[in-house]
């Protein structure tokens, strides 16, 4: 006899595996977007962006231990979504679930990158404003700085002002206001018009 009952739930597994994949998903996002986002600062200060602002938080055991939740949740997508793919395929071979699962690795690991970035974007976006900003007024006021005396002017200037802001708790509502403030503020070209 057929369930006709609307308001019971399907008892396939499918749905727990589509669910635990999406759990996880959302989870690493929300985790790379206010807790691990440092380590895409980090990245960038090695590839030579000196004036990137880390957070006093990010080193030692906290940083540390923030580093391994990543990994684990990069682990529990893969995971997750491995599963989901095996019996979406019907493919129960070991060679089959290894692929599975390596290829959702690397495809969670590009994620986290991806998703750091979002926050080094925004931290670019207020470092270029108050770049411009300060070459603006600097030019006004008629001072005549070396260019390499400016990048560190403003770099010094960015930090300070990230520093100021983490010291308060109030890092992220900082960056994310500069940030919005850079997106509505003109290019220098337009500046150079007025």
């Amino acid at each position: 006899m057929h369930n006709t009952n609307p308001f019971q739930a399907p008892s396939s597994p499918l749905y727990g595996f589509w669910g635990a994949f999406l759990f996880f998903v959302i989870v690493h996002f929300l985790w790379s977007q206010f807790a691990s986002y440092p380590s895409g600062f980090e990245r960038q200060l090695r590839r030579g962006k000196s004036w990137v602002y880390i957070p006093m938080r990010w080193k030692g055991l906290q940083k540390f231990v923030m580093m391994s939740l990543t990994r684990l949740l990069i682990l529990c997508v893969a995971g997750s979504g491995a599963i989901l793919l095996v019996f979406l395929t019907g493919k129960f071979g070991p060679a089959w679930i290894a692929g599975f699962a390596i290829i959702l690795f690397l495809a969670a690991n590009r994620l986290d990158i991806l998703w750091t970035h979002l926050r080094y974007r925004q931290q670019e976006d207020a470092y270029y404003r108050l770049h411009d900003e300060l070459r603006h007024k600097l030019d006004q006021e008629g001072k005549d700085y070396t260019e390499a005396q400016f990048r560190n002017l403003a770099a010094y200037q960015h930090q300070q002002q990230l520093r100021k802001a983490d010291e308060a708790g109030e890092f992220l509502k900082a960056l994310r206001a500069s940030a919005k403030r850079a997106r509505k503020t003109p290019g220098p070209l337009q500046l150079a018009e007025d």
